[in-house]
C-alpha cells in the first residue's frame, strides 16, 4: 500500500507541474526569476561596512549573511543577520549537535519508525530506510550530513529524544529540547517544529542565530570528521542486504569540486522552494575559526559569496591578547574578577590597537553572580569574556556581600594575586560548611571552658569564705574557754 501511494504522490506531483509550466504559458502564474532575485539582494546593503575603520566587506548575492569568529564570538562581517528566513537543511547541524551532546555515536541505535518514513513527500532528500531498520548513531548521522536524508534526521530525533527527560514522546522531547538549546547557544529568533528544516511557516530562524549555534560544533571533532568526509556506505542493516552509498553535498568540502576551499572544515547545505539556497560553512586557517552563514540565495552564487566573504575574514582580522591595561580598567570599573578560564583574545582589524576597545557588562540569566562582558571596537562585537560580579563597597569601610534573605557585613581585606584554576562551587561549598563548623566548635570549646572556669572560681570564692567563717568560729570559741579558764 506505501508504495501505491507513494506512486500517486508522485504521478500528482507531475500532474501539479506540468499545470503550473501550462499556467505560466498562459501569463496566469509568473514567478520571479531567480536571477534577478538574487540581483536585487545584491544590491542590499552590508552593515558591516558602516562601522568605522572597518574593513569593506564584500557584497554577496544573499539577503542575510554573516561571519564570526568561533573563538572571541566577534562579529566580522553581518548583513541583515537578524532577518528571519527558512533554513531548510541547515537545521541538521542543531539536530547532529544535540545527538552527540546527548548520546554516543558508536554505540547507540538508531530504530525507523512507520513515522519517520511516511512523513516524506515526493522530492525530499532521503536514503531509503524502512520501518523496523536499525543502524548505529554514527551511520546515521553520516546519512543526515552528507546525504541530507530527511527521515534519517526524524529517526535520530525519535531515538535520542527518548534518552531525554520530560514527558511526551521522544520526538516531542527532542524538539522541546532543540529550541531550549537554540536559545542557550544565543539564538534570539528561531523557532524550530521539525529536526530536518522541511518548509513550515513556524520553521524560522537567523543567519546570526545559526552562526551562534553552529560554532558549538567546533567543539566536536567527531562530528567535523562527518563533515569532511567525500563519500560514505552504511553496511547493510537487518531489512537491507545492500549497501547504501552517497557523497558530500557541501562543495566546498569536495576536493575534485571547482567549488573547493582548502581552509573548510565543516558545514551544511540546505534547499527547499521557500527558503531558497542556504549555506553553513566551518573554516579553519590554523590562525583563525570562522564560521559563515548565508540564507535566501537565489542562483548559483552561494559558494563564490562564502569563499568571499571567509576570504575577507581571513584577510583583514586577526586574534589579538587583551592587553592588561584593558583587563585592569574592566575589573575596577565594572567591578568584576574576569575568569582565567575565558579567552582574553578580541578579533580585530588587521592594524587595530586593542587598547580601544570598549566593554560592557552584561548580567547572565543563570541566578548567579556571573556576567558577560562584550568587547566592542567603535560599535562593533570584537569580542566576549566572562566574570563574576565583585562586592560592592558600602562607603563606610566595609564590603557587603548579599545573598536571598541575608545581609552580612565584612571588613576589607587585603587584596590577593589571582589564582591560575578555578574551584568548583560544591567544593568551595563544602570548604565552607567546614570551616563553619570548625569554628564552632571550637567556639563551644572555649564557652564550655569558660564555664567551667567560671564555676570554679564561685567554688573556690565559696571554699575560701567558708575557711574563713570557720576560723572566725574558732577564735571565738578560742576566747571563750580562755575566758572560762581564767573565771574558774
Amino acid at each position: 500500500m506505501n508504495m501505491i501511494r507513494k506512486k500517486w504522490k508522485k504521478a500528482l506531483a507531475v500532474l501539479l507541474a506540468a499545470a503550473a509550466v501550462l499556467g505560466c504559458s498562459q501569463g496566469t502564474v509568473k514567478a520571479e526569476d531567480p536571477e534577478e532575485e538574487a540581483k536585487k539582494a545584491y544590491e542590499l546593503p552590508v552593515q558591516s561596512d558602516e562601522t568605522k575603520e572597518w574593513p569593506q566587506g564584500p557584497k554577496v548575492y544573499g539577503q542575510s549573511a554573516i561571519l564570526i569568529d568561533a573563538d572571541t564570538g566577534a562579529i566580522l562581517y553581518e548583513k541583515n543577520m537578524d532577518d528571519r528566513h527558512y533554513p531548510a537543511s541547515i537545521t541538521k547541524t542543531l539536530t547532529a549537535l544535540l545527538a552527540v551532546e546527548n548520546a554516543d555515536l558508536n554505540v547507540d541505535k538508531v530504530l525507523f519508525t512507520k513515522e519517520s518514513v511516511d512523513f516524506l513527500e515526493p522530492g525530499d532528500a532521503y536514503i531509503a530506510m524502512r520501518p523496523g531498520e536499525e543502524i548505529t548513531l554514527k551511520d546515521a548521522m553520516y546519512g543526515m550530513l552528507l546525504a541530507s536524508a530527511n527521515e534519517v534526521s526524524y529517526a535520530i530525533a525519535e531515538n535520542v529524544g527518548n534518552k531525554l527527560p520530560g514527558e511526551g514522546t521522544g520526538y516531542e522531547k527532542f524538539m522541546v529540547r532543540m529550541n531550549e538549546r537554540a536559545k542557550e547557544l544565543g539564538a534570539k529568533n528561531t523557532h524550530f517544529v521539525n529536526p530536518h528544516g522541511l518548509f513550515a511557516e513556524d520553521h524560522y530562524t537567523t543567519a546570526y542565530d545559526m552562526a551562534m549555534i553552529s560554532k558549538e560544533l567546533f567543539r566536536y571533532p567527531d562530528v567535523l570528521q562527518i563533515m569532511q568526509t567525500g563519500q560514505y556506505a552504511i553496511p547493510p542493516t537487518n531489512l537491507e542486504k545492500e549497501q547504501r552509498i552517497f557523497q558530500q553535498k557541501h562543495q566546498m568540502l569536495v576536493k575534485i569540486s571547482d567549488k573547493y576551499y582548502e581552509y573548510c572544515v565543516g558545514g551544511k547545505t540546505g534547499y527547499t522552494d521557500e527558503a531558497g539556497n542556504t549555506l553553513v560553512t566551518l573554516a579553519d586557517n590554523g590562525k583563525m575559526r570562522l564560521v559563515c552563514v548565508e540564507m535566501a540565495t537565489r542562483g548559483n552564487h552561494i559558494y563564490d559569496d562564502t569563499k568571499n566573504i571567509l576570504e575577507y575574514g581571513f584577510q583583514n582580522f586577526s586574534k589579538q591578547e587583551l592587553p592588561s591595561s584593558v583587563t585592569e580598567k574592566i575589573e575596577k570599573e565594572g567591578k568584576v574578577s574576569l575568569s582565567q578560564n575565558s579567552m582574553m583574545q578580541a578579533a580585530l582589524p588587521n592594524g587595530a590597537k586593542a587598547e580601544n576597545l570598549e566593554w560592557k557588562a552584561e548580567k547572565t540569566d543563570d541566578g548567579t553572580q556571573n556576567v558577560k562582558i562584550q568587547l566592542t571596537y567603535n560599535g562593533r562585537k570584537a569580542g566576549e569574556v566572562s566574570g563574576e560580579k565583585q562586592e560592592e563597597d558600602t562607603g563606610s569601610g566595609k564590603t557587603k556581600k548579599e545573598t536571598k534573605g541575608w545581609t552580612f557585613r565584612l571588613p576589607d581585606l587585603p587584596k590577593l594575586p589571582k589564582l591560575g584554576f578555578q574551584v568548583d562551587w560544591r567544593i568551595a561549598a563544602g570548604i565552607g560548611a567546614g570551616v563553619l563548623a570548625l569554628i564552632l566548635l571550637i567556639v563551644f570549646i572555649v564557652k564550655r571552658k569558660s564555664r567551667r572556669n567560671s564555676f570554679m572560681r564561685h567554688r573556690r570564692k565559696r571554699i575560701a569564705k567558708e575557711r574563713r567563717k570557720a576560723r572566725r568560729i574558732n577564735r571565738k570559741i578560742k576566747k571563750n574557754r580562755s575566758r572560762t579558764r581564767k573565771r574558774w
